[in-house]
């Protein structure tokens, strides 16, 4: 007879939860708008809370000492699960505030690539939080802390070798402009096949050259990879 009463429960959870949902989801659907997106978790979540619901009653009828067993454990296990809850905020916390600090370092300089640093950065975060929590709940977390591991080198990997062979260009001329400052300086006039005119400034990567008043920045690299003629202006006192 137990039994029975157990099915009842369980199955009138289910058609409570369904009807349930249905308004919910219609609800939900009424407000349009952002709310319009919830509808489907909230109908979801208001069916999983009926099912319980109708579970814990079924189990109460079976076994009535079971749910006090549930009740001592639920007590024990509370703890762990605040702690668990408060390490997933944490994280959340710290994953904005240092994704925050490194969108605004960054800024536009490296592109499309630079905005979705902060993201993964965030996501890294929250992955060890998530791990850290799981640990509180006394759950083995040997196998996810390799994975994450794993994945994190590979991602640093990624990084440093896309950082890498993408500043390969700037240390070049970096390195051009070093040379060619024995050669040029500002105020002499340069001229080659390709280019021409009075040197403003020496700039890290480029030179600034003023010709027929339009200013052009040439990559330093230029001058050391052709031919070009420097005329050195005298100075006053040598005039």
């Amino acid at each position: 007879m137990q039994w029975i009463w157990a099915g009842v429960a369980i199955a009138a959870a289910f058609i409570v939860g369904a009807a349930a949902s249905r308004v919910v989801r219609g609800r939900f659907n009424k407000g349009g708008g952002k709310l319009a997106d919830f509808a489907g978790a909230a109908a979801s979540m208001t069916m999983s809370l009926f099912i319980v619901a109708g579970l814990l009653v079924a189990l109460g009828v079976i076994r009535a000492e079971s749910l006090e067993e549930l009740r001592d454990d639920a007590i024990r296990y509370f703890p762990r699960a605040l702690s668990a809850l408060i390490v997933v905020i944490l994280g959340g916390v710290m994953g904005t505030l240092v994704s925050t600090g490194v969108r605004q370092s960054i800024g536009s300089t490296m592109g499309r690539a630079g905005e979705q640093i902060p993201s993964v950065i965030k996501a890294i975060v929250s992955a060890f939080a998530a791990i850290l929590a799981a640990s509180q709940l006394g759950i083995d977390t040997t196998v996810i802390n390799i994975v994450v591991a794993a994945c994190v080198f590979g991602l640093a990997l990624a990084f440093a070798l896309v950082v890498g062979f993408g500043s390969r260009p700037v240390a070049t001329e970096v390195a051009c402009g070093r040379a060619i400052r024995r050669m040029i300086a500002p105020g002499d006039v340069v001229s080659s096949d390709h280019l021409g005119g009075t040197v403003v400034a020496m700039h890290a990567t480029a030179v600034e050259v003023v010709c027929d008043g339009q200013i052009a920045l040439i990559p330093n690299s230029t001058f050391t990879e052709s031919d070009f003629a420097v005329t050195r202006l005298l100075a006053d006192d040598e005039a």
